[in-house]
């Protein structure tokens, strides 16, 4: 199937939200050095279509890393009508260990009964 006339389409840019849509990004990295360096990542995130016509995206992120030169990063973001983000990053001096921790959460509100 061809199809040849769009022009009653309208072109949506990749960053806007469509109408019942939340969005959330996680995106987590370690890095560390030395004779036995060790690292750990994890993120997940998942995105509900609500019964009342909202929706609701939650992410979540970690990263350690722990030797010479530890290093760790998260960093989260959102899309929708409410959008609550935390990034937090701690460095132990003594364990030569980075953490990074984040979390988001994304709400898209019911559109308006009129």
């Amino acid at each position: 199937m061809q199809i040849v006339d769009l022009s009653y389409l309208d072109n949506i840019s990749e960053s806007d939200l469509t109408l019942g849509s939340a969005r959330a990004i996680v995106a987590a990295n370690a890095l560390a050095t030395g004779s036995s360096p060790k690292t750990y990542v994890f993120t997940d995130t998942f995105a509900k279509k609500l019964q009342n016509g909202g929706a609701i995206a939650i992410g979540t992120g970690v990263a350690i890393a722990n030797g010479n030169n530890s290093a760790a990063s998260v960093a989260v973001a959102g899309a929708g009508d409410l959008v609550i983000s935390i990034d937090n990053f701690k460095y132990l001096v003594s364990k030569n260990t980075a953490i990074a921790l984040g979390l988001v959460i994304a709400i898209d509100l019911p559109p308006e009964k009129g």
